[in-house]
């Protein structure tokens, strides 16, 4: 930021002096200067202007998708995919429950998935973004009304403003869905004993605006990120699992998370944790934004099953 304030007052500084030039010849009749005057603006007036709007990009996702568009790789027209989602940090005796997979990568990652938009909002987004369904991973009844979806890069920064502004959504305020549904109904755990559900926000995670290697196309990927705030009795069930046995989930370490499960040295090469994995990780929460919307700000949430 500081790098773009200096920048922007230079580029200010000689344009106001170009022009002043400009003015001062031209009333002493003097052409030339004049003439000078007026081809140092030139220069500086357009980058000045550019180095203006480059505040309004005050995230990395809006300048990286900014230095694409200036460097004509993409327009307007470009289709992005987004996928926005949430994930809980499950963390026991200095290790974080993940759970398995179930489409199509079997690769081990924390409890949480994409949000839901409600049918509202889906026509909404319809009518006004010309948004579709992401081709990239097959829509089936599990999948039917994520926030993954697609459309043309020039709704995308409004499209953004859009998904914090609407209530009509799952809400960072009640994801009890996600957690029933990979933990409870897969017999993880039994949702009887267990109790409510509590959970921190912790923060948001964006990626930057780029081309994505595993389905060739520009994207934007958001994931808010909640610790979930264990009773006692709470933790005693997941520290019963750990003594368990069971390809259900894994409680992996910081270290693991980060090779991605390989293990260097041995026989174990295959990747198994995903590489979303690392969001979650204590030592990356300074880098999560915090959105301004209200409901964001608070700090615990409880949900009943």
């Amino acid at each position: 930021m500081k790098a773009k304030i200096l920048k922007c007052v230079a580029l200010l500084v000689l344009s106001v002096v170009a022009i002043l030039i400009m003015v001062i010849f031209e009333i002493n009749d003097l052409p030339v200067g004049s003439s000078l005057g007026g081809l140092v603006a030139g220069f500086t007036l357009e980058p000045l202007w550019a180095s203006i709007v480059d505040f309004t990009d005050n995230t990395s996702w809006k300048a990286s998708q900014r230095k694409l568009q200036r460097g004509k790789i993409i327009d307007k027209n470009t289709e992005v995919r987004i996928s926005f989602a949430y994930l809980f940090r499950i963390k026991v005796n200095g290790k974080y429950f993940l759970v398995r997979n179930e489409r199509g990568t079997g690769k081990y990652q924390p409890v949480g998935g994409v949000y839901k938009v409600h049918s509202e909002e889906a026509n909404y987004l319809r009518q006004n973004f010309f948004a579709e369904d992401d081709n990239k991973i097959p829509v089936d009844e599990s999948s039917k009304g994520d926030y993954r979806l697609r459309f043309k890069n020039r709704y995308l920064r409004r499209f953004v403003r859009r998904f914090d502004e609407t209530s009509d959504r799952e809400m960072i305020t009640d994801l009890n869905r996600e957690f029933k549904e990979e933990i409870f109904n897969t017999r993880i755990l039994a949702q009887e004993t267990f109790g409510t559900l509590t959970y921190t926000y912790c923060g948001r995670h964006m990626t930057d605006f780029r081309y994505g290697e595993h389905f060739q196309c520009y994207e934007l990927l958001l994931a808010d990120v909640v610790q979930v705030e264990l009773t006692e009795e709470q933790e005693k069930q997941f520290i019963t699992l750990m003594g368990e046995t069971s390809d259900k989930y894994i409680f992996a370490s910081d270290e693991e998370i980060k090779s991605l499960g390989v293990k260097a040295g041995s026989n174990e090469l295959a990747e198994k944790i995903g590489d979303h994995t690392k969001k979650i990780l204590m030592e990356n929460a300074n880098s999560l934004i915090r959105p301004r919307k209200e409901m964001y700000q608070h700090r615990k949430y409880t949900c009943s099953f």
